[in-house]
């Protein structure tokens, strides 16, 4: 939508326009991981890596990142 605010003889003519404002949609999810072999999480203290294989990614701790 747009108005016309004024305008000034021999001047160009100003226009204001008026945008409808709408929140943006954003979607998140979050879940906790642990490690695929011992099931261990950030919980316990543990950091984790992950490792992509055929089955998708998978999380490792420290212990088990290095077993195949």
């Amino acid at each position: 939508m747009s108005q016309i605010l004024e305008r000034p003889k021999n001047s160009r003519l100003l226009i204001q326009d008026f945008l409808p404002f709408q929140k943006p949609l954003v979607k998140s999810s979050a879940t906790s991981i642990s490690c695929y072999i011992c099931g261990k999480g950030l919980e316990d203290g543990l950091s984790l890596t992950a490792k992509h294989t055929p089955m998708g990614s998978l999380f490792f701790c420290g212990s088990h990142y290095y077993l195949k």
